[in-house]
């Protein structure tokens, strides 16, 4: 609904403009969605000629003559079979179901009656699914919940016509840890993956302290930072990079604009109006700056396509004629950020997006979310943004889920690796095959050359002198 719109009657504030058109006043418009955007070009516009004539009625010459031109056929990129199936993940894990408590009964065959099943997953008031062609920007699939019916609009509610994915800015959190690290490898400032940082104990920075969910107390190095999701090193990742080259990254992904896609109401960022110290590193791991899912999902896109930025768009581009785009970061750093984005689905908190054979990369991100006098401590944003398959991408696929709650399926959890990783999940595991990915479990990244930079202090370990890969504690950054 929120992708094609609907129709309505013309409305008083644009019936100036459509009466330009030659359009009747009792006609129906596109209101919303593609259907808005593309009212015009999808109608055409009707000939007519006007004549002056004399006192009887005879025509004694042309005033004007409008030739007719036939509206033009709109071919979108969205494939409805995936648009179906990615509204279905989403709902299934934004809606708990209540059914029926009385007894289970089993039909005849032995098969629970699915009346009486109890579907129990994340209740949250809104939530946004994407995916997107990674090296076109072409958008595949886009849903957002709450949604309306187009057949009964005076019915729906008011709030059900936000389009999240374009229409609601977030601080999407650790998700721009990654974007954080590209900056850092293509500018220089991570010169080699064994970097370490200190994460020893939480950064004080002026009256402000940063701290890691997750502490491993100790130097991290960087696919480690990535993995362990550290705030701390993250934040001296930035400190070292400074504001002008923060802030030029950002632009050139598009942070400081409304979203480029063909749809109306888009919303405008919220961008740091002064970047003090803190501003850097608290925006390196998403907290201080707030966008669209939307713009998130193309930036990730350019992060793994060989690093070039292109605008997302609902309108199919034919082989070899997607836009130039910008380049963001070189054809190097995009293949060193596969392979770490690889990891942290692999060893990391990303790992129940994983989808057999799929070779899913990708990053968790939970922010609190922002209130009277603060933030909500109880309340956040869980964000994972993902790419697949990570050996060579194709699609890109993110999921956010606004103030989900934990259940016993999650441990209570709401964060980003137990609420919006399986959405991940689900989404490529059913819509893959149709991508034209084939799964393939024999095929993955190579990452032998980090792999070995993963360790963990344990007794056993050091008695060996061997460092052995770790699985990041709690999933569920």
């Amino acid at each position: 609904s929120h992708v094609i719109g609907f129709l309505g009657a013309i409305q008083p504030g644009s019936a100036e403009y459509y009466k330009s058109l030659g359009y009747d006043p009792n006609e129906r418009v596109g209101l919303y969605g593609v259907e808005l955007t593309y009212e015009v070009d999808l109608r055409g516009i009707p000939g007519y000629v006007r004549y002056e004539v004399d006192a009887v009625g005879r025509i004694k010459r042309v005033i004007e003559r409008v030739e007719a031109q036939a509206g033009r056929d709109l071919q979108l990129s969205i494939d409805f079979r995936l648009q179906q199936f990615a509204e279905q993940a989403l709902e299934s894990q934004l809606v708990v179901r209540q059914r029926n408590e009385a007894p289970q009964v089993m039909l005849p065959e032995g098969i629970p009656d699915p009346q009486y099943e109890e579907v129990n997953y994340y209740k949250a008031p809104a939530g946004s699914v994407v995916v997107m062609n990674h090296n076109t920007g072409e958008v595949v699939a886009m849903a957002s919940l709450p949604t309306f019916n187009p057949n009964n609009i005076k019915g729906s509610n008011p709030e059900s016509f936000r389009n999240n994915m374009t229409q609601s800015v977030y601080e999407l959190g650790s998700t721009f840890k990654p974007l954080t690290m590209a900056f850092a490898i293509e500018s220089g400032v991570a010169s080699s993956m064994a970097k370490r940082y200190d994460a020893t104990a939480p950064l004080q920075v002026g009256g402000f302290r940063i701290r890691d969910d997750h502490a491993q107390k100790r130097w991290l190095n960087i696919p480690e930072t990535l993995v362990h999701s550290s705030n701390i090193a993250t934040a001296r990742i930035a400190d070292e990079l400074g504001q002008q080259r923060m802030e030029s990254m950002f632009r050139k992904l598009g942070f400081d604009t409304r979203p480029d896609i063909e749809l109306g109401g888009k919303a405008a960022p919220l961008w740091p109006k002064y970047w003090a110290r803190t501003t850097v590193m608290t925006t390196a791991y998403g907290h201080g700056i707030a966008v669209t899912p939307l713009h998130l999902a193309s930036a990730y896109a350019a992060m793994v396509n060989g690093g070039v930025w292109r605008p997302a768009t609902l309108r199919r581009i034919e082989p070899g004629k997607a836009p130039q785009g910008r380049r963001v970061v070189s054809e190097a750093t995009s293949a060193r950020m596969r392979q770490l984005l690889r990891l942290v689905v692999t060893y990391g908190t990303g790992r129940k997006a994983d989808a057999p054979g799929y070779r899913v990369g990708g990053k968790t991100g939970t922010a609190e979310v922002p209130g009277a006098g603060g933030y909500k401590r109880n309340q956040n944003v869980s964000t994972f943004a993902a790419a697949f398959p990570m050996d060579a991408p194709r699609y890109v696929v993110l999921v956010m889920l606004d103030s989900p709650v934990g259940n016993a399926q999650t441990h209570g959890f709401s964060t980003a690796g137990w609420t919006a990783a399986p959405v991940v999940n689900r989404v490529i595991m059913r819509t893959g095959a149709m991508l034209g990915v084939v799964p393939d479990e024999t095929r993955d990244v190579d990452v032998a050359d980090l792999t070995p930079l993963l360790w963990k202090a344990a007794a056993k370990d050091k008695a060996k002198g061997a460092a052995t890969p770790v699985i990041a504690p709690g999933a569920d950054e």
